[in-house]
C-alpha cells in the first residue's frame, strides 16, 4: 500500500484548494468555485470570503455569480447545510442526500401541524401539499419575495405549530419557515438575493428554482449514481481521505461510501497519525508542486477548514487553542503551507486582528491590510463566533 505523508498532504491541500499566492490574480468567480465545489453558506459571508481568498474579484462580481448569471446556487444539502455550488455540483449533492432528507422534513412538519389548533385538516399532507404549491405558484407570478411577504399572501403558512407543547422557552411559530425550507431542499425554490445592502445579510428572498435550473433535472437524479459523482468530487479536492471523512463530511452512512469507492476503484493508501487507510482516486498521481510559503486568511466555516473529520494533520484542533465552537464549527483561520498556525477576525473599527496558536508563526500584515481593505465599510459578525475570535475582537 503506498504511504502519502503529512507534508505530501499538505501540499496536496495547498494546490487543490488554491491557497498559494500564485494564480489568484487570474482566477475568476468559477474558477473557485469550480475547484472546490461545495462552499459553505450557513453563514453568508463564507462563500464571499472564501473566493476573496483565493482571487481577487471584487464582491459585486460574486454577486453576479449568484444573481445575475446565475451559475452559483445556494442550496440545502448535505447534513442539511446551506452550501454555494456551481450548478452541475448541486445535482451531485442534491441527488446523493436530499430525497430522503426531504421526507424527513415533510413527515415531522406534518406531525405538527396535525396536533395544531390553528387547522382542521382532515387530510394534513394533502393540506401541506397545496401550501407549497402555492407558494410555488405566487413566486412564479410574482418574482422574488421573502418569507413575511410570502405569508401575507398564502394563507396556508399562518397556521401556528408547537413542537413542544407547555415548554414556555418554544413558544408556537408560523410554518412559512419550515415549507420554505422544505421547498428549497426539495429543489423547487431558491435563495435569491437577501434583503440588506451587503453580503452579511442572511434574510433571504426567495425565487423559483427555474431561474436557475430546471427543477425536472432534480426529479430524475439516480441516488447511487449520484453518490458515485459525489465522492468521486470530494476525492478529487480532498483526496487522500478516510471512510470516517467522508462519512462525516457527506452525512451519509459508511456503507453507501464504501458501495461508491467500490464502483470508482477508489484506491486505498497509507497515512500517518491514522490508522485507518485513505482513499484517492484511480488515477490520482499525488504528485504536488512544493508551494513553500503559502499563506492564506480563510473566513469561519471555509469548505477547506471543514473538509475531513480526521484532522490533525493540518490543525491542531484542541479546545484549547478556541479554534471552533463545541458544535464543530470552525472560526476564520490562518494558513501556511497546508496546515492552520493561527486565527484572524476584523474588529469593530475595520482593522484584522491577529494570533498564533502554537510555535509557526507569519508575517500576515499585507494579507491583513488587502482583507481590510476589500471589506471596507461592512462589518463582519461571525454566525457561529468561536473562543478565540471573540477574543480577537474586543481585543
Amino acid at each position: 500500500m503506498r504511504r502519502v505523508d503529512t507534508t505530501r498532504r499538505r501540499q496536496l491541500l495547498v494546490a487543490r484548494h488554491l491557497l498559494a499566492p500564485n494564480g489568484r490574480s487570474g482566477r475568476q468567480v468559477a474558477d473557485v468555485a469550480g475547484a472546490l465545489g461545495l462552499l459553505h453558506s450557513t453563514d453568508p459571508v463564507t462563500p464571499y470570503l472564501s473566493i476573496q481568498a483565493r482571487s481577487r474579484v471584487t464582491a459585486d462580481d460574486i454577486d453576479r455569480a449568484f444573481y445575475t448569471d446565475r451559475s452559483l446556487l445556494r442550496h440545502t444539502t448535505i447534513r442539511r447545510t446551506v452550501f454555494s455550488m456551481p450548478l452541475d455540483v448541486a445535482l451531485v449533492a442534491h441527488g446523493a442526500f436530499n430525497p430522503p432528507l426531504v421526507g424527513r422534513l415533510r413527515s415531522k412538519l406534518a406531525t405538527w401541524v396535525r396536533a395544531s389548533p390553528d387547522t382542521d385538516a382532515d387530510d394534513v399532507e394533502r393540506f401541506l401539499s397545496s401550501v407549497e404549491q402555492q407558494v410555488v405558484d405566487w413566486l412564479a407570478d410574482h418574482g422574488p419575495a421573502t418569507g413575511t411577504t410570502l405569508g401575507q399572501h398564502v394563507e396556508g403558512l399562518q397556521v401556528r405549530v408547537n413542537p413542544t407543547p407547555g415548554n414556555p422557552n418554544t413558544p408556537p411559530f408560523r410554518i412559512t419557515s419550515k415549507v420554505l425550507e422544505i421547498l428549497a431542499a426539495e429543489g423547487r425554490i431558491a435563495r435569491g438575493r437577501p434583503v440588506g445592502n451587503t453580503y452579511t445579510s442572511g434574510a433571504w428572498t426567495w425565487a423559483p428554482i427555474g431561474d436557475w435550473i430546471d427543477p425536472e433535472e432534480f426529479v430524475h437524479l439516480d441516488p447511487a449514481e449520484s453518490l458515485r459523482a459525489l465522492v468521486e468530487h470530494y476525492l478529487g479536492v480532498c483526496g487522500p481521505a478516510t471512510l470516517t471523512d467522508m462519512a462525516w463530511w457527506s452525512g451519509l452512512a459508511k456503507g453507501s461510501i464504501k458501495r461508491a469507492l467500490a464502483a470508482l476503484g477508489a484506491v486505498e493508501v497509507q497515512l500517518d497519525d491514522t490508522t485507518e487507510p485513505g482513499y484517492v482516486l484511480p488515477d490520482d498521481d499525488l504528485e504536488a508542486p512544493t508551494l513553500d510559503g503559502a499563506v492564506a486568511l480563510l473566513p469561519g466555516l471555509d469548505s477547506t477548514t471543514m473538509g475531513w473529520k480526521l484532522r490533525g494533520w493540518y490543525v491542531d484542533d484542541r479546545p484549547t487553542h478556541g479554534l471552533f465552537d463545541r458544535n464543530g464549527n470552525a472560526g476564520p483561520t490562518i494558513w501556511l503551507d497546508g496546515h492552520v498556525v493561527g486565527s484572524w477576525s476584523q474588529r469593530p473599527d475595520g482593522t484584522i486582528a491577529t494570533c498564533f496558536t502554537g510555535s509557526a508563526s507569519v508575517d500576515v500584515n499585507d494579507q491583513c491590510d488587502e482583507l481590510a481593505a476589500w471589506i471596507g465599510d461592512v462589518r463582519i459578525n461571525w454566525r457561529y463566533p468561536t473562543p478565540i475570535t471573540k477574543q480577537l475582537v474586543s481585543s
